[in-house]
């Protein structure tokens, strides 16, 4: 294991684990042994699985440990992580709906490095290809529970401020793709008529939600990678995850069923578990496009994290892929209010 992954040398790493370690069970805990690989590429954030080897030194009884090391850039970052992470633990938030959410073990300010129980489970569109219903009423039980959990904690995201982040979008897009630009303007225009009003008690929200941050673990849903935790509609969770299958149903089509009726059985799957909400439908599919125009500025743009050849060819043929498929997800404007009805809808691309 290459030390600079983990901004400390062996001895450290070996001491800070252990002391962790006897912090979880007690000072009679030993650690034996660990090793520690890369566990994602994706993301801001470094992120390494540990494996240890532990031992009780009072009863020689051995253990095998899977934790999750997450280290931040940003110390406040981290703190916010850990904060809502510890209050949806001490609200019980795993205890129902079937929703799974690593537990905090410790957080190491020195270094930024945040340690987590590591929780295992499937791809959850491999999931999705073995057993679609069952694994879309999994999702929609457990986003229910997540959005309906008493955690407040501060921190908005309103759909105004997501359209007005939208508007200089936009007009960057307009430049880089003049064929498209009165389509563009037109999806923005629509999505100005008709921005939602959101719920009357907002939820807290996942911020990110997408498949790479859930798995399928035993018909329960791992909820991970709460980096963009926020308090709001949970429409725009909805609206996250939906676009996500979407970008990936236009990559590998294979991948994926019908996307119109997965998102149809998702929707359906969420709403089961709470009171009805008529406007839930179109606010999601508000998010949808919000989301999928801001994705498509950053594919279009020269500011990703990754800046190897190949990999802006792959992103700007992407960025062309989603511009070619937004004909088909505005529907002819009758020129005439929506509000409180959204005649915006999203169809299969």
């Amino acid at each position: 294991m290459n030390p600079a992954l983990t901004k400390l040398s062996q001895e450290e790493t070996h001491a800070l684990l252990g002391a962790v370690l006897r912090e979880v069970y007690g000072p009679n805990a030993c650690l034996e042994g660990w090793s520690a690989q890369p566990l994602s590429k994706r993301g801001k954030h470094r992120t390494v699985h540990y494996e240890l080897n532990a031992r009780q030194t009072a009863t020689a009884q051995t253990q095998h440990e899977q934790w999750v090391g997450k280290f931040y850039e940003d110390d406040h970052a981290a703190r916010r992580v850990v904060t809502v992470l510890r209050a949806l633990a001490d609200v019980g938030c795993r205890a129902g709906g079937g929703l799974v959410i690593p537990r905090v073990l410790a957080y190491h300010a020195p270094c930024r490095l945040l340690l987590l129980r590591f929780e295992p489970g499937q791809s959850v569109i491999a999931a999705l290809t073995q057993h679609l219903e069952l694994v879309l009423w999994a999702i929609g039980r457990a986003l229910a529970a997540l959005h309906t959990t008493p955690v407040v904690l501060g921190g908005f995201t309103s759909p105004v401020a997501l359209l007005e982040d939208l508007r200089p979008r936009i007009t960057e897009l307009c430049g880089r793709f003049p064929d498209r630009t009165v389509l563009l303007r037109q999806m923005l225009l629509r999505l100005e008529r008709q921005t939602p009003r959101g719920p009357a008690v907002p939820s807290l929200l996942h911020g990110d939600l997408g498949p790479a941050q859930i798995l399928w673990q035993q018909g329960r849903i791992v909820v991970l990678d709460f980096d963009g935790w926020t308090w709001g509609d949970p429409a725009l969770d909805l609206g996250n995850l939906l676009t996500q299958l979407r970008r990936l149903k236009l990559r590998k089509p294979e991948k994926l069923p019908d996307f119109a009726s997965l998102r149809r059985g998702m929707l359906e799957a969420y709403q089961r578990w709470l009171p009805p909400d008529p406007e839930l439908a179109g606010r999601v599919a508000w998010y949808e496009m919000t989301t999928l125009l801001r994705k498509l500025h950053f594919l279009a743009s020269d500011s990703a994290r990754h800046q190897e050849a190949e990999a802006m060819q792959q992103r700007q043929a992407e960025a062309r892929q989603l511009l070619e498929a937004l004909p088909t997800l505005l529907e002819p404007d009758p020129g005439r209010s929506i509000a409180p009805r959204y005649e915006f809808e999203l169809r299969s691309a």
